[in-house]
């Protein structure tokens, strides 16, 4: 990964290294006096080098860190900043270096996460990906793979919920870095048997900062895998990209302009979901569970219907995720559905160093739930991510 810059927040996690001096940083007032007050209750000296500055000594500044977090509202604990002070800021500007340093809630986050930072030190061995098949429900055969990644603690061995995963790193600003390993792990553990198959891969689009530098490293993942960039399609759960459209259009175009296709995941009922579906007109939208499963309800028919006639007017296909019953595989198949995915068909699982899946188990019968081949069962199957 030489194209990589070691500098980058996608690289590695950053560490909360405490210390016994910390400088605090806030522009608010109010805030500093609430810090002030919370280091007097602490037996601990704080003292005001300058405006919206603050120093604070001692042994226990850990546990002032943790205790201010929880102390403050969150909207404080999002604005103060805190940096471990030592020797190599001397003659720096000490506030400015202060406010571009992590804020009291993430570096909390940081020091209760600690425990996951050996992942990222060996992520060959702490990271693997389990795929889930996706079926064409016309034909009733696998065409595609979605890869969820999962994580294993490389001194204990046991297994990362990956709720559990995924909301350290949201919450210790390291959501970079898994996304990164997301999207490598994906590629790499499907070298040996993908064959022409579409490799589905979650990604975030807040990770992605200029596309046509984020994801050269996705690209030399797949280069290195033998997966051709047509085979890939990218997806993004709704609830990320509502925080900032334009970006994420920037982001899918990049991908669409490497001949890559990208999808819209949890598509639902709401205004704002159909507004989306006609404002990026993804290659493939996925249905959400809520609606999949309510099926063949009368009102999840008529949202299901509207979605399948929008997309289908401008070339894209509909995925029904979540697909647990053969009345919910009939259904979304009778409607027009294209594609499907669920315990149905198959749950998600590790994959054997083989080209492909035999040639008996590619031809899914719907009326068998978990068809598809299960070549290593996943433990955490239950979990969507």
């Amino acid at each position: 990964m030489s194209d990589r810059c070691a500098a980058c927040v996608c690289a590695s996690p950053t560490a909360w290294s405490g210390g016994d001096r910390l400088l605090l940083a806030t522009r608010v007032e109010h805030t500093g006096a609430a810090l002030r007050s919370l280091a007097r209750d602490h037996d601990m000296p704080l003292h005001r080098l300058t405006r919206g500055l603050f120093e604070l000594r001692g042994e226990n500044s850990g546990a002032f860190v943790d205790a201010a977090a929880d102390t403050l509202s969150s909207v404080e604990a999002d604005e103060v900043h805190v940096l471990a002070a030592g020797s190599d800021l001397e003659g720096a500007d000490l506030l400015a270096v202060a406010m571009t340093s992590p804020s009291l809630r993430v570096a909390k986050a940081r020091a209760d996460h600690a425990d996951l930072l050996p992942l990222f030190a060996d992520e060959g061995t702490a990271f693997h990906a389990v795929y889930q098949p996706i079926v064409d429900l016309s034909a009733g055969t696998v065409v595609g793979h979605e890869a969820l990644l999962r994580a294993t603690h490389p001194e204990t061995g046991a297994p990362i919920l990956p709720a559990a995963l995924f909301g350290a790193a949201h919450a210790a600003g390291w959501t970079h870095v898994l996304d990164r390993v997301g999207r490598t792990t994906a590629l790499r553990l499907a070298r040996s048997w993908l064959g022409d198959d579409l490799l589905f891969i979650n990604f975030v689009p807040s990770s992605i900062y200029r596309p046509e530098v984020c994801l050269k490293t996705t690209e030399r993942a797949a280069d290195e895998a033998g997966v051709r960039l047509d085979q890939l399609v990218f997806e993004v759960t709704e609830g990320h990209l509502v925080q900032d459209v334009q970006h994420l259009t920037r982001v899918f175009d990049y991908y669409r302009s490497r001949g890559c296709r990208v999808a819209l995941d949890d598509l639902g009922a709401g205004y704002s979901s159909l507004n989306l579906l006609v404002s990026l007109q993804p290659d493939i939208v996925k249905l959400d569970r809520e609606v999949v499963q309510a099926l063949p309800g009368p009102v999840a028919t008529s949202v299901v219907s509207a979605v399948v006639d929008i997309c289908h007017a401008y070339g894209g296909l509909v995925l029904a995720e979540c697909v647990e019953t053969q009345d919910q595989a009939e259904a979304a198949r009778a409607l027009g559905v294209d594609l499907g995915q669920g315990w149905h068909f198959g749950r998600p699982v590790r994959r054997a160093a083989q080209r492909s899946l035999p040639e008996q188990a590619r031809t899914i019968d719907p009326a068998l739930p978990d068809a598809a081949v299960a070549l290593s069962p996943d433990p955490a199957a239950a979990s969507p991510r």
